[in-house]
């Protein structure tokens, strides 16, 4: 009689950490920063040049990142959370490395309003993009 006792209070147990952690996760997005960034500048460097991107293009107009701490980041145009965030010294640092043949790095001054983003593309070069950010709200 004492070992069903002992499993039904395992299975309490259980179940109360099964429903605070959905309750916990469910909600931790709301505890997220969010963030819409928008290029200003760009730079491209290989071995061979230098080149500033033109800044009053066409294409500048649509290159922004979204950034959701919880979830990660991404180019507004492409779909999908991609790489991880954390706070660093104040920073938003986040960081994706499953790009094919790179690595990309965004990161988001303490006051929320500037951030930078590189582009390393393995033996090739790199993209530098700058801009301002604003932050979002989480409804």
């Amino acid at each position: 009689m004492e070992s069903s006792a002992i499993e039904l209070s395992g299975r309490r147990v259980w179940v109360l950490v099964c429903v605070l952690w959905g309750v916990l996760g469910s909600h931790s997005s709301a505890w997220a920063d969010l963030y819409s960034c928008q290029e200003t500048g760009a730079v491209s460097i290989d071995p061979y040049q230098r080149e500033v991107i033109d800044g009053g293009g066409a294409d500048t107009a649509n290159r922004r990142w979204l950034v959701d701490t919880d979830q990660g980041w991404h180019r507004a145009e492409f779909p999908g959370y991609r790489g991880s965030c954390r706070i660093e010294n104040g920073y938003v640092i986040c960081r994706t490395d499953n790009i094919a043949f790179g690595e990309a790095t965004l990161s988001i001054h303490p006051n929320g309003t500037s951030f930078v983003v590189v582009y390393t593309d393995y033996g090739l070069g790199a993209l530098a993009f700058v801009g301002k950010c604003r932050e979002l709200s989480a409804s």
